[in-house]
């Protein structure tokens, strides 16, 4: 009986050890890369006031962001939202990866932390982890969106078209630096309206 015991155990520490380091890896990307950021100020974020999101959801092209994660950033990358039945928002991303000519997809939710006309949300991609989502900026035919985090490393561009004229994306970035975002981080996604692979 007790050899048994002896020869499972080990069998049970190897099917735990890649879960744990799993959870490990996740627990110091997450502790990293929030050392990382800098807190924006509460009194700088303004989200949107008169927010409808039935005319927020679909398909948006990424134009700018800042990078969070490591490697080759991403081309051509999407962003699309689903409202769900319990009110919150479904969040599809999808971006090329030329390394490996691959689209690369993730998924999250966002909720809202306030009435749903007041464009504020808590966003969740890995698990347990919540981050703001706050829409504050918005073309009023919905036509451009920006939006920032808790962060000044959580940022981006969003354009219902794959270009965003000069104008109006000075007008963003100048709103973004007031807001406390390093302007000269934000990486301007490559958009051509082309699929290399010719599905997703």
């Amino acid at each position: 009986m007790h050899e048994l015991d002896h020869q499972q155990r080990p069998q049970q520490r190897s099917l735990w050890l890649p879960v744990a380091a799993g959870v490990a890896a996740l627990a110091v990307y997450w502790w990293t890369s929030k050392r990382s950021r800098k807190v924006v100020p509460v009194d700088l974020i303004e989200p949107v006031a008169d927010f409808d999101v039935e005319r927020f959801v679909g398909d948006w092209y990424e134009i700018a962001r800042i990078e969070r994660g490591l490697g080759k950033p991403l081309t051509r990358s999407r962003v699309e939202y689903e409202l769900l039945s319990d009110g919150s928002l479904g969040i599809t991303t999808r971006g090329f990866h030329a390394g490996t000519h691959r689209w690369v997809e993730g998924h999250g939710i966002a909720r809202f932390v306030g009435a749903p006309h007041f464009g504020a949300m808590k966003a969740s991609f890995m698990g347990p982890f919540h981050e703001g989502y706050h829409v504050v900026a918005i073309d009023p035919e919905y036509r451009w969106a920006m939006l920032m985090g808790d962060t000044t490393d959580s940022f981006k561009l969003l354009s219902r078209k794959p270009v965003l004229d000069g104008k109006t994306t000075d007008m963003l970035v100048h709103q973004a630096a007031l807001m406390g975002v390093e302007t000269s981080r934000i990486h301007w996604v490559m958009q051509d309206g082309v699929n290399p692979t010719g599905h997703w």
